[in-house]
């Protein structure tokens, strides 16, 4: 479309807009209704996010050219625009107008504000008009359930239909032998994909069909909703990947607390989450590792508590956590430690998967340790405080839920500590991050004291330490 032509329809828009706000029209006339309802049909049309945002098939003998930032603009303008135009003609309370999902759709293509085709204002107005439809239907459960229906099968699912997992049922279920067929995470031509080539708003949509569905609708279109998802997470494109991440966590959220183990696809999200651990640099570059890695940390984790939520079935869920623990943050730290800020996302998450080992988290202390301690003592250590901040943030973890071994490696855990406090001690004049570093190491070495404090042994390799060093004397008093 040239921008020209995009010209004239924003013109349009605005004019009919202006024309609705400052207009008594009476709704009453059949002509009135019908001029209005198509007026209304047609913005839905034209502000309809189209493969102008979307990407380009990688594969594919068809080329499009490529919009212009210009175009852009202009096509954000156009769907501001639109949405204002419907948000007036919601007004005159047409016939049906808020019970069609092409209308609902529309909207919710506008919920996500991180989408290139979304404004600020277009977000906005969009969330307000879907929440005021929702307060006008709170007493209708059963108009919620056939909208949420129509949706699914008739704008989500056909954009998925070519992307199903081999793995999956068609109720949605774990297949026992699964079929032999194209993963969903290969590109090939666009029409394999045209949810994600053609029409890349309709993940928008899923998402925000997610936010509103509550136990009993995910139960009773679970052959629905399990489709998208999956493809979503299983794409190649690493911001697909996060996304699908986000739409796993809303899922689980809402799913019956027993319906992905009766399903077999807790193990299924499970096993395709786990390889996104190694994503790190150089085969994947940082700008895109860190914020993967960040989201499939957070889902597995989230998952896997999820999955085993009763006290009987803590033995599996130490064990799925064992294995993120070890094939995550051990054999990350061993490819890209020495990327810091993979190395402080890895201590971030260290610490998360600590707290909820609990005391279970001995038996990974002989590796986790060592790292910390590395970190805390590197001659350059203080050039990037938010490692300090985290690889703390981890080492208070550990003291809080496996102090009953702590003082088994309490050499190893002060040698860190104290290090790095003398370092700081030394500088000049100390940042606030600093100072606020310093306080830390002295709550966890005031911690660890107090672990020990009635040992003979301790006591005297306390006093040596201070001893040696005056600067100490204000943490390792007892």
């Amino acid at each position: 479309m040239s921008l020209s032509l995009l010209f004239q329809v924003h013109e349009h828009l605005l004019a009919g807009e202006k024309y609705l706000c400052n207009s008594d029209i009476d709704m009453t006339i059949p002509v009135n209704q019908a001029a209005a309802v198509q007026l209304r049909d047609w913005t839905i049309d034209v502000i309809q996010p189209t493969n102008a945002f979307a990407e380009e098939a990688p594969f594919t003998a068809e080329t499009r050219p490529v919009a212009s930032q210009d175009e852009v603009t202009w096509r954000v303008l156009i769907k501001t625009a639109g949405v204002f135009l419907l948000s007036q003609l919601r007004r005159l309370q047409l016939p049906d107008l808020e019970h069609t999902a092409p209308f609902i759709a529309c909207l919710a293509s506008f919920t996500n504000a991180g989408d290139p085709w979304t404004s600020d204002d277009a977000h906005g107005l969009s969330r307000l008009m879907l929440s005021e439809y929702f307060e006008s239907i709170k007493d209708k459960p059963k108009a919620l359930e056939d909208l949420i229906m129509n949706l699914l099968r008739e704008r989500v699912k056909p954009l998925f239909v070519k992307s199903r997992n081999p793995i999956l049922t068609e109720a949605g279920r774990k297949a026992i032998s699964p079929a032999i067929g194209n993963s969903s995470s290969t590109d090939f031509e666009s029409a394999d994909k045209p949810w994600k080539f053609e029409s890349p708003h309709i993940v928008t949509v899923f998402e925000w069909i997610l936010q509103q569905i509550d136990a009993s609708l995910v139960e009773a279109h679970w052959p629905l909703v399990i489709p998208p998802l999956l493809a979503t997470l299983d794409d190649v494109s690493i911001k697909y990947k996060i996304r699908g991440c986000k739409l796993l966590q809303m899922l689980v959220r809402v799913a019956p607390a027993n319906l992905l183990e009766r399903s077999g696809l807790g193990e299924v999200f499970h096993n395709t989450l786990t390889p996104y651990l190694l994503y790190l640099p150089s085969l994947t570059p940082e700008e895109e590792s860190t914020p993967l890695l960040d989201s499939t940390y957070d889902t597995l984790i989230f998952l896997t508590r999820a999955r085993y939520p009763n006290p009987d079935t803590g033995t599996q869920k130490i064990k799925n956590l064992d294995a993120i623990f070890r094939y995550g943050i051990l054999k990350g730290y061993a490819h890209a430690g020495e990327n810091v800020r993979i190395a402080e996302l890895l201590m971030q998450k260290s610490a998360d998967l600590v707290s909820a080992m609990k005391i279970y988290c001995v038996k990974h202390l002989k590796n986790l340790l060592p790292i910390i301690s590395g970190i805390l003592t590197a001659p350059f250590a203080l050039a990037y405080t938010p490692l300090l901040v985290a690889s703390l943030q981890t080492l208070r973890a550990v003291v809080m839920n496996a102090w009953p071994e702590v003082g088994f490696y309490r050499g190893e855990i002060l040698e860190g500590l104290v290090i790095c406090w003398c370092r700081i001690a030394d500088e000049e004049e100390p940042t606030n991050e600093l100072v606020e570093i310093q306080a830390s190491i002295k709550e966890i070495v005031r911690a660890v004291v107090q672990l020990f404090k009635n040992d003979e042994q301790a006591e005297k390799e306390l006093k040596m330490l201070k001893d040696c060093d005056a600067r100490l004397e204000a943490i390792l008093t007892i």
